[in-house]
């Protein structure tokens, strides 16, 4: 029997655990304990319950006898060490120490004896009229009416959730003459204590009235819905490893099936408000877990377990770690079992005779780097002779004066010499000329975007130098850079091209050469420094002189990459005599972090200059501010709305005291956000104000579609049909978001502008006097280990509180309205998380290979950016470039690797989009990547999603079930529709099928990107056999003789997923290669049940791995593929065993193993293939082999010999292999068809 005996904590109760001598797989790992003992655990219980009842602890005759289970042990050949109280995360909460002191009361105190009745002098009265005026005076605050019918009740139940009961004191007196019993009732669990105090003339009128005065007060504080804090949720091991339910489950899981186990199995008790579980392995109990609800004595017991076994055994634990990295922890998948048609199999293999005789596959390339040829960023100049700067220096020079002159300009030209930074000028010019790098601290409302730049350029230009000025000004989103540029041409009273101008993704309007401010993107800033840094005789950025870096306090990944450009920039230039300035700038920042990463020649901190801004006051309401009023007005019935009412409630705990206890409240960052509340302040503003726009800041689109819809659709006071609703969104159309930043043609007309964080920095929306902020935002957290991304609706920091009040105050006094409390917004961290701490590493190691630093590696890159991100993830990004095939052994960049960075989607998808272009289906191809690379266009209505699913499911292929495809077919449709001009039809089709129409348009826009890169890249020239029209966009037929080949797409997306594959064994069952148990995204076509299991075995390919809230692992973006689709173009490694081939070192697949060596043989032909094509399309495009440099030390003949452009015999070997490939995945395709359909027949003749 499982050994326990209670080891008392402060406040605390855990178990010291002895188990049963009887080995359940070696005596080295087994607890110990003396067979003759019968002690149990219903011991603890009474333990348990006595001190929950305040009963001090009895001696318990039937403890085990220590020296006997010692001698015990003796019979082990490892003694298991003596078992110590575990942590924390597995005791039970709130219990004293018997033996030490308490002043509080352990028992009820009987009432006064008659010698007392003439009791003492109360000097204030706790009567009914006392505890409402005290406590219940706030009208938003009103406990339920249950509470108050029977506040004892109550009271006890809240204590009864803490394992905790209220203590009385009672006693006699009297106030005004009138005799009373008082009763005082004490939650001393909480931190301080809270007390309520009734008077009345009976005990049970004052016992009444003392709980009541504690609803009243735990209502206020929110503590009826909030629930007590749980048990930790981890606990650090001996080796420093963290250990959490999910690993420790894990780790039970191995050690059952290591040493042949079954799994473990656990038994849970109810005692009252107590839980005990007892978990037991292979028949013997192991370990006891105790806890207030089933979940925390599952934790307990799974915690307890894990700790002792890795206390007794650290080398199990460290070998289990070792294997979790990759996934080997949870052993092969179940045997998949496999079949090939006589015919096809003898198909493959002449294929292989074929490619191994062919001389694609005979010049494949040795295993060396490819060699560098510059990428084509849009951005190459000679450099003008100094007659020319002089000459344009002059036109600059009578430009402004003009300017200086005219009438037209005087007054923007007062509107910008009113701004704070024109009184400082002198200081800002003097400090950017004499600093290499100098921080701008300059406030809200201050111009540092828009005239900082204009600032140093008119000064090199009244000086006769104005050609010789270059500025770059970086931006952190498109949306910013097009409205910067626009606004500063008009104030120079120009048009964009003159001496401003912009450069972001899909859009640009350069400059004129020679004396110039561009905005651009940061993307587009690394993209130009990728064929810089990649070519020592590119002099493409000699000319400039400036870079200015806005906002730089966001700290996305490349705004930290960035800096690291920088730094190895302004060294580089200053060795070559060509010094360049550099200026940080942002609104908010602490600049200590900036100043130190930048140190000057004498190791001194970078210069910083605060500049205050113009701002007007900004009053800021909360909702301890503004919910009185909406509670009064005819709108109150929003806070009745169930989304709100939780979501009040939950605030509630942040408007109590800060000594309060915790509760979970505190850690719920992805809370649902009260879409009625936000829209009633919105309306609640336009009705208490007449003027003034009103900016609603929310974390994403779908967020602000469910804002759009109640303001045009509810029950509001106002009419919204009187006002203007523009949407801010990065898929919302450039006219439609530039829309917002003119007036409107009606000047009284007032608008509500409903934006995601675009608006938060760098763009002044004109005339907005009022904000309204969801303080959320959306945010990507990624987990390396387990290959997990989660979108979590985090809360914003307090910078950022400040950020967006500060868009009410650019143009007079404002309002900001937070949907949250005041005592919440105090809680708030100062900044968000670092981007580079929270992503996936992969793409910014692609930058950091396309920028090239000479004698740096990637992880001498990264660690030198301003916050490091951990080594391991850099490790586990460099491994996933590997698998796809962009890095070599030696984190040299591959020829496919070069290639991928012409292309601008991620390393993934640029495969497919290569692999679509040489199986001659690049339209298709295209749009899979365009679908891959956005959000998902479907969209589901709250009332209508069951309408929304059948919609989706209808676009589905025949015999392919897939989600990429069914959004392909809808695509297909819609683009038919736009390019024959029918764009009413499109429109009704989107809404008919619950479609995105925005998400489609982006969709276009990167599909035609995608293929002007493809162009560039010299790979159409090759595929096509020739040359292909420079501004097509349609393509040859020959690019899409397998246009519609279902196989082929199905294979497109598999290399587009590598190595992202689950294994489907049962209905509704799958498991990944990390991950025992996952399930499908629920608006996925593959949760139609009934056409789910469709096989034996089922492989799916999958885009992404989500968690959800509640802790489970979902799918999203799914595709079913077969068998041979997934080894040929899915499986990274396959190695064949004595019975299967073993794919990915995780999916046996066994029965024809002739067929599955000669598709083994074939992925190895079709590998070394693809190698020879991509090393020629690096010299076959349009940079042709005179850009290359070769490689120091590499003998010219094996560079020339590695790097020669695919021959036209290649070429054609290339036609005919995709021809053959896309016959086998076709006949196997529909010989699986035919074996699925019996076997769906056999099934239901079976059942």
């Amino acid at each position: 029997m499982r050994l326990s005996t209670v080891v008392w904590c402060r406040r605390r109760l855990t178990t010291r655990s002895f188990r049963s001598t009887t080995p359940l797989l070696c005596p080295s790992l087994l607890p110990v304990s003396s067979p003759s003992s019968s002690y149990s655990t219903s011991a603890a219980f009474k333990r348990f319950n006595a001190q929950q009842h305040r009963l001090p602890p009895q001696n318990d005759s039937r403890r085990p006898n220590t020296s006997q289970r010692d001698s015990d042990a003796n019979l082990f050949r490892r003694r298991a060490p003596t078992p110590q109280p575990v942590s924390p995360a597995v005791v039970s909460p709130r219990f004293h120490i018997p033996g030490m002191k308490d002043t509080r009361r352990l028992y009820p105190p009987a009432l006064p004896t008659s010698k007392h009745a003439k009791g003492i002098a109360f000097t204030t009265l706790h009567d009914m009229n006392y505890i409402k005026n005290t406590y219940g005076s706030n009208p938003l605050a009103q406990p339920s009416a249950n509470h108050v019918d029977d506040p004892k009740n109550a009271v006890h139940n809240l204590a009864a959730l803490y394992g905790e009961k209220p203590e009385y004191v009672r006693e006699n007196g009297k106030y005004n003459r009138q005799f009373l019993s008082r009763t005082t009732v004490t939650l001393p669990f909480f931190n301080p204590p809270i007390v309520g105090i009734g008077d009345a003339p009976s005990v049970k009128g004052s016992d009444r009235l003392a709980n009541l005065s504690l609803v009243y007060q735990l209502n206020n504080q929110g503590l009826f819905d909030a629930k007590p804090s749980s048990q930790p949720t981890t606990v650090t091991l001996s080796d420093n490893s963290i250990l959490d339910l999910h690993l420790a489950t894990e780790f039970l899981d191995y050690y059952c099936r290591k040493f042949h186990f079954q799994s473990a199995d656990i038994q849970y008790t109810s005692h009252g408000n107590v839980w005990e579980s007892i978990m037991s392995i292979n028949g013997r109990k192991v370990g006891v877990g105790v806890g207030r609800t089933k979940k925390d004595c599952t934790q307990a017991v799974y915690m307890d377990v894990v700790q002792y076994l890795e206390k007794c055994d650290p080398d199990l634990w460290k070998e289990f770690v070792e294997k979790h990295k990759t996934g080997d922890h949870l052993g092969d998948g179940p045997n998949v079992p496999f079949y090939m048609n006589r015919d096809l199999s003898d198909d493959i293999r002449d294929l292989c005779v074929d490619l191994e005789r062919s001389t694609l596959y005979r010049s494949k390339p040795s295993a060396i780097a490819a060699p560098i040829v510059p990428v084509n960023t849009g951005f190459q100049s000679r450099a003008s002779s100094d007659d020319k700067l002089a000459d344009k220096s002059y036109l600059l020079q009578q430009r402004r004066k003009r300017y200086l002159e005219s009438p037209e300009t005087e007054q923007i030209r007062a509107t910008r010499m009113a701004l704070p930074l024109h009184q400082r000028e002198e200081e800002i010019l003097s400090t950017v000329a004499a600093n290499d790098v100098c921080v701008f601290m300059a406030a809200t409302g201050s111009g540092k975007t828009t005239q900082i730049p204009q600032i140093i350029l008119d000064s090199y230009i009244d000086r006769g130098e104005g050609a010789k000025c270059n500025i770059l000004c970086t931006q952190p989103r498109r949306l910013a850079a097009l409205g910067v540029a626009d606004r500063v041409a008009t104030e120079r009273g120009e048009t964009l091209g003159k001496t401003v101008g912009y450069q972001v993704r899909f859009e640009h309007k350069l400059p004129e050469k020679d004396g110039s401010i561009t905005f651009l993107t940061i993307g587009v800033f690394l993209r130009k420094m990728q064929s810089v840094l990649a070519d020592p005789n590119n002099t493409d950025f000699d000319h400039i002189t400036h870079v200015l870096v806005d906002e730089v306090h966001e700290r996305d990944v490349d705004t930290d990459l960035l800096l690291v450009v920088l730094k190895r920039l302004i060294a580089e230039r200053k060795a070559k005599g060509q010094p360049i300035k550099v200026v940080l700038m942002s609104a908010t920042i602490d600049p200590t972090l900036f100043q130190n990463y930048f140190p000057d020649d004498n190791n001194q901190a970078a210069k910083a200059i605060s500049i205050p801004g113009r701002s007007f006051p900004v009053e800021k309401k909360f909702l301890d501010d503004y919910l009185p009023a909406l509670a009064e007005g005819e709108e109150q019935w929003v806070l009745g709305e169930p989304s709100v009412k939780k979501f009040l409630a939950k605030e509630k705990t942040f408007m109590a005291p800060k000594s309060s206890l915790t509760t979970e409240a505190e850690r719920d960052e992805d809370m649902d956000i009260p879409f009625p509340l936000i829209a009633a302040v919105v309306s609640q503003i336009l009705q208490t104000s007449s003027e003034g726009h009103v900016l609603v800041f929310l974390p994403g689109w779908e967020e602000i579609s469910k804002v759009q819809k109640l303001l045009t659709t509810g029950r509001w006071v106002v009419d919204f049909s009187d006002f203007e609703i523009h949407l801010l969104h990065s898929t919302v159309p450039l006219e439609a978001q530039q829309a917002v930043f003119r007036s409107p043609r009606n000047p009284d007309t007032r608008r509500v502008i409903l934006t995601t964080n675009i608006a938060e920095t760098s763009v002044t929306i004109p005339d907005v006097v009022y904000v309204v902020d969801s303080a959320r935002l959306k945010e990507n957290r990624y987990d390396p280990e387990r290959h997990m991304t989660s979108l979590v609706t985090s809360w914003i920091g307090s910078s950022n509180v400040n950020q967006r009040a500060g868009r009410a105050g650019r143009h007079r006094p404002g309002m900001y309205y937070g949907i949250l409390s005041r005592g919440h917004c105090e809680a708030l961290n100062t900044y968000q998380t670092v981007e580079m701490a929270r992503v996936d590493l992969t793409n910014v190691v692609m930058h950091v290979k396309a920028l090239n630093f000479p004698n740096m590696d990637v992880k001498s890159v990264l660690g030198a950016t301003i916050e490091p991100p951990d080594s391991q993830r850099i490790d586990i990004a460099l491994e996933a470039l590997r698998v796809a095939g962009a890095l070599d052994a030696e984190e040299n960049l591959t020829a496919l690797g070069r290639i991928l960075l012409q292309i601008p989607v991620d390393v993934h998808v640029g495969r497919l989009v290569l692999y679509g272009s040489f199986f001659r289906c690049l339209d298709d191809a295209l749009t899979l990547a365009a679908i891959l690379s956005s959000r998902d266009p479907w969209l589901a209505p709250m009332m209508m999603k069951a309408e929304a699913r059948k919609a989706k499911a209808s676009w589905l292929p025949p015999d392919f079930r897939s989600d990429i495809l069914a959004t392909w077919q809808a695509y297909n449709a819609w683009n038919k529709m736009m390019s024959e001009r029918r764009y009413m039809e499109a429109s009704q089709f989107c809404q008919d099928n619950f479609l995105s129409r925005l998400t489609l348009l982006s969709m276009q826009k990167l599909r035609s990107q995608i293929l002007s890169s493809l162009r560039q890249a010299g790979v159409l020239r090759v595929t096509a056999q020739g040359p292909v029209r420079a501004y097509a966009d349609e393509l040859p037929p020959e690019l899409n003789e397998h246009r519609g080949s279902l196989p082929i797409l199905a294979a497109l997306i598999t290399v587009a997923s590598q190595p992202k594959f689950a294994l489907g064994f049962a209905p509704t069952a799958l498991r990944t290669r990390r991950d025992k148990k996952v399930m499908m995204q629920p608006n996925s076509i593959h949760n139609d049940k009934s056409n789910f299991y469709r096989g034996p075995k089922q492989i799916f390919a999958f885009l992404e791995k989500r968690s959800s809230t509640d802790g489970a692992t979902f799918l999203s973006m799914a595709t079913e593929l077969n068998y041979a689709t997934y080894i040929l173009f899915g499986a990274h490694t396959l190695e064949i065993t004595r019975n299967a081939l073993r794919c990915d070192d995780w999916i046996p697949m066994i029965g024809d193993l002739s067929a599955l060596e000669d598709l083994m043989r074939l992925k190895r032909l079709l590998d070394g293939c693809m190698l020879r094509v991509f090393s020629g399309l690096v010299l076959g495009g349009r940079h042709g082999r005179a850009n290359v440099r070769q490689s120091e030390g590499e003998d010219e003949d094996e560079a020339e010999e590695a790097i020669r452009s695919l021959s036209q015999e290649e070429t054609q070997e290339l036609t005919f292999l995709s021809r053959d490939v896309v016959k086998i995945l076709t006949k196997y395709h529909a010989d699986r068809q035919d074996f699925n359909n019996s076997y769906r027949g056999r099934s239901s003749l079976t059942s």
